[in-house]
């Protein structure tokens, strides 16, 4: 058994890590759920104040990994979140390269709905990129995807808590302007989701240094494929008032096009479960196989118990003797057969009529003397 954290919390192993924290897979002995949970040591008061702000931020919505409870022991505070066990797109990537344009309109739509979701609530995440893409384990069905990591999403009316010439992002998915001290702005989500989506495309991450992107070289004549190249034109535009909102994006005649693409048969993607069996899920195995073994044969019965019974008995020093034959009624009795006399031999008589003579002698004896 792992550690129990707060005395509820039991950390399993460690899935993820990050400039916030680790992220590990925890068994909740609350509601006996596994969930993920993002353990923060307090370095300083801005790093505690965005995890709680994180924590803050429950947004509730089928495409965005919401939180759900907090604790705090010592030095250390945590908060539990939905485990989403099908890894992310960067994983995605790295397994099958470059993804089917069938697939990535579907995972940019779900990104999409999350970040309206998001942005109406007044926030912007500000760190999207594939690894904060969650994928549910949905096998060869439609992916399921929720956006996470709110670690540095900001609302739009508070205070910042960097300095100023503080980048807060993941290089290659921070829009130019925000290289120049721009505020935080919805557009900068936007931008983000395009670059991934170039990722997508081509199975090569980003340059770290924004510029202004030439999607022509990306066109093919394929229908499919242009259409995603015309997503990234759009999102990517170098001025911020240029792009599409999110909702925007969603409506965008290239993004219809993708969604109404049928389904593959040679399609090979497959999203599964990506986390290892529990640590004690060869033991509840082996009990189980256990359980479903049938019962050994009752012992065998006493002695006395197998006499009624008629059954030998074997026990731990070999055979018992044989049970005495049993009772007979009175009636059976009555028609049994006399036994036969038992004969005595010839010395028998012998002896007692030299006893008889030896008494009559010892009487004479004793009257004539």
């Amino acid at each position: 058994m792992g550690e129990v954290f707060a005395g509820r919390y039991e950390l399993i192993d460690p899935i993820a890590a990050g400039g916030m924290g680790t992220v590990w897979r925890v068994h909740d002995r609350a509601d006996g759920q596994l969930k993920a949970a993002k353990m923060l040591h307090q370095s300083d008061a801005a790093m505690l104040l965005r995890f709680v702000r994180e924590q803050g931020l429950r947004i509730d919505h089928t495409h965005i990994v919401t939180p759900q409870s907090w604790a705090g022991v010592d030095d250390r505070v945590l908060f539990t979140m939905p485990l989403v066990a099908g890894g992310s797109v960067s994983m995605l990537i790295r397994k099958h390269g470059a993804l089917p344009p069938r697939w990535i309109g579907r995972l940019v739509d779900q990104t999409l709905q999350a970040l309206e979701a998001v942005h109406a609530a007044g926030i912007v995440h500000r760190d999207v990129k594939p690894g904060n893409l969650l994928l549910e384990p949905t096998g060869r069905g439609v992916p399921h995807l929720r956006l996470g990591d709110f670690g540095i999403a900001v609302p739009t009316d508070e205070a910042r808590l960097t300095h100023v010439a503080m980048l807060i992002g993941t290089a290659g998915y921070m829009p130019p302007e925000q290289h120049l001290g721009a505020d935080p702005d919805p557009s900068a989500d936007v931008y983000a989701l395009g670059m991934v989506t170039l990722e997508m495309l081509t199975a090569t991450k980003p340059p770290r240094e924004p510029a202004p992107l030439d999607t022509t070289s990306l066109r093919t004549g394929d229908p499919a494929r242009d259409a995603v190249v015309d997503l990234i034109a759009a999102a990517t535009a170098y001025d911020p008032a240029a792009r599409p909102t999110a909702a925007q994006l969603r409506a965008h005649p290239a993004l219809r096009l993708l969604l109404a693409l049928p389904p593959d048969p040679a399609d090979p993607i497959t999203i599964t479960d990506v986390f290892p069996p529990l640590p004690g899920a060869g033991i509840d195995q082996a009990t189980a196989a256990f359980t479903a073994t049938p019962p050994p044969p009752p012992p065998p019965p006493s002695a006395p118990a197998a006499a009624l019974t008629g059954a030998p008995t074997v026990g731990p020093a070999g055979p018992l003797p044989p049970p005495p034959p049993p009772r007979r009624t009175h009636e059976e009795t009555l028609h049994q057969p006399l036994p036969a006399p038992a004969r005595t031999g010839v010395l028998a008589p012998v002896l007692l009529l030299v006893a008889g003579l030896l008494g009559l002698v010892a009487s004479g004896w004793l009257l004539l003397g």
